[in-house]
């Protein structure tokens, strides 16, 4: 029997960049805590091919969104409006890789990074925020970077140093949310997860285990259910008390308190 505590039935969540590895498995996750999920992804080819891969995924409501398209989140919005007539949870989990350097690197792919990875989070938290939640409350989980945004990346993981500031300002800006967005009863949280074996590695697993299982104290890299567990955990009636937390899961390879 599904504790009351992770069960979510009627309620309705909007997940971004569903077409990645830990973005389906956060949908599936959804799915199963029995909640009506908006799976969205700029790439609609992308998010089919991914969701076909998970158990359930083809009950997701699955919609193309551009998350740094004002216009294009209303459209949405409007959709899930109609639908369901509510929105309760908003995962935040469009992200893009980048390896720019900021002394030298390229400043339009700076910019991207910055504003898909960190001002996308702040669009969206705020255009949901005012439609569905100042009145009715709700969740916001937005998804970091464990490593990354302590600025580790040129010795743990596959990336840059724009990716790392793109991260970490993810970070400050879910604690900054979760301050203003407490009087409105919505909890703000962040999921930072640690090496995940996902296809923006573009490696095979055993390769990713071999580069990293070696630091990692449970001896693994994670998978992305490890990460869509905590995503459902901070959106669920058990996480009632937490705001402006950003849980690594990072199989200890940083251990923060």
């Amino acid at each position: 029997m599904t504790s009351p505590l992770f069960s979510m039935p009627g309620n309705t969540v909007l997940v971004t960049g569903a077409g990645g590895g830990i973005g389906a498995a956060i949908v599936a996750a959804f799915l199963s805590s029995r909640a009506n999920v908006i799976a969205t992804d700029a790439n609609e080819d992308a998010l089919g091919r991914a969701l076909a891969k998970v158990e359930g995924g083809e009950n997701a409501v699955t919609m193309s969104m551009d998350v740094t398209s004002e216009k294009d989140i209303e459209r949405v919005m409007d959709a899930v409006a109609e639908r369901f007539g509510h929105l309760d949870a908003l995962v935040n989990n469009a992200g893009i890789k980048s390896a720019e350097s900021l002394l030298s690197g390229d400043k339009a792919k700076i910019d991207r990074t910055m504003e898909i990875n960190s001002g996308a989070v702040l669009l969206c938290s705020k255009l949901v925020v005012h439609r569905f939640m100042k009145e009715s409350g709700g969740r916001i989980v937005n998804i970091g970077s464990s490593l990354s945004s302590q600025g580790a990346v040129f010795n743990y993981q596959a990336g840059g140093a724009d990716y790392c500031f793109s991260k970490a300002v993810v970070h400050d800006l879910t604690k900054l949310l979760a301050y203003e967005c407490a009087p409105f009863g919505i909890n703000v949280n962040g999921v930072a997860p640690g090496i995940i074996d996902t296809p923006m590695h573009g490696r095979p697993r055993e390769e990713t285990e071999a580069r990293h299982a070696g630091r990692i104290p449970l001896g693994r890299v994670g998978s992305p259910g490890d990460v869509a567990g905590v995503a459902v955990f901070l959106a669920s009636p058990a996480s009632a008390y937490i705001t402006g937390q950003i849980v690594h899961v990072n199989g200890g390879m940083l251990m923060n308190g």
